[in-house]
């Protein structure tokens, strides 16, 4: 989705009353007449990745493990214990992953007091969404109190018909289960949803559930190339 057809969306949103109702634009990923939109939240709604990328890196240092940026980004989108249990067993350590888990979550609390920014490009999707009636939904791999916290700080969380989060499901991205939990909730056939997605791994479970797939980072305004310099 090239970021020019941005401004072609936005450019077009005023006028086209006297014509037949648009049953597609660019981002809604190519689908036409989507039954629902559902968007992931840190890096896709919200600008946590910085924030989170320091957590995890800091809470990693303190089990005496490591995690490099390119770790942080090629395992984006999977729930935090999962990805401790990833690194530890690359690692050969045997850390106590709830508590590494909690631990994080303390960090970036404290590294995220002021509260993250609304990435407003793909917000403003969300909100055009809910004007025109359809009904949308986030699928998050983050903490139900964190995502519900960024999202209320925001004054966007009551947007959203359904949030579902990593404690709802048994297996979190790349597995589909979210995705198809996000359209269940909605009422929906995932067939016929467009997802938002910042993150390799998230886009792999959102195709997995039969789901369109936009790339947010492609968008006009999005806030940060961090992702594309990991080395």
């Amino acid at each position: 989705l090239p970021s020019t057809l941005w401004h072609a969306w936005t450019e077009g949103m005023g006028g086209g009353s006297d014509g037949p109702e648009q049953k597609t634009h660019p981002t809604w990923g190519g689908l036409e007449d989507p039954a629902a939109l559902v968007f992931d939240c840190d890096g896709t709604l919200v600008d946590t990745m910085g924030g989170f990328y320091v957590a995890d890196k800091k809470t990693c240092e303190e089990f005496d493990m490591t995690m490099s940026k390119q770790q942080f980004y090629d395992l984006a989108g999977v729930p935090i214990r999962r990805i401790f249990e990833i690194l530890a067993q690359e690692q050969g350590k045997t850390p106590d992953l709830d508590a590494m888990a909690a631990r994080c979550k303390e960090l970036a609390d404290e590294i995220m007091s002021q509260g993250p920014a609304l990435i407003h490009p793909v917000v403003a999707i969300a909100r055009d969404a809910k004007a025109k009636g359809l009904p949308i939904a986030v699928a998050s791999s983050g903490v139900k109190p964190t995502v519900h916290g960024h999202l209320k700080q925001h004054g966007i969380l009551d947007l959203f018909d359904a949030v579902v989060t990593c404690e709802d499901v048994s297996s979190g991205k790349p597995a589909p289960d979210l995705y198809l939990l996000a359209a269940e909730k909605l009422g929906v056939d995932p067939a016929r949803c467009t997802a938002y997605e910042d993150a390799e791994l998230g886009m792999q479970s959102a195709k997995a559930a039969g789901m369109t797939v936009v790339d947010v980072r492609l968008l006009d305004g999005y806030p940060t190339d961090d992702y594309k310099n990991t080395t």
